[in-house]
């Protein structure tokens, strides 16, 4: 009998994005309460809206290979440069967040 091999990380729920010097720092929370942090490597001037969306395609890619799950999310602003991604589960039957970003593939 073979086991199946959990997934490294749970399914997305949270992401914080901060600026930073040519690198901006993100966190992402977990169902499980697991997640995971990494850095997109773009100029501090660079617009938030690319560095999400960066972020978020990327997320969103890993989460459709390890658990087989689409998933949008809405961003809003924590501090001037700082901002929360609420991540939810997308299916057929539900409609989209009002101004949320769609996942890209």
């Amino acid at each position: 009998m073979t086991k199946k091999k959990r997934p490294p990380f749970g399914i997305p729920k949270k992401i914080i994005l901060l600026t930073g010097q040519d690198v901006w720092p993100y966190t992402f929370i977990a169902d499980d309460s697991g997640g995971g942090c990494g850095r997109i490597p773009m100029a501090s001037d660079a617009d938030p809206e690319g560095v999400q969306t960066t972020i978020f395609t990327q997320l969103a890619d890993l989460t459709r290979i390890l658990h087989n799950i689409e998933s949008e999310v809405e961003w809003s602003s924590l501090t001037p440069d700082s901002w929360v991604g609420h991540i939810r589960r997308v299916t057929a039957e539900e409609p989209s967040l009002p101004g949320a970003v769609p996942e890209v593939g």
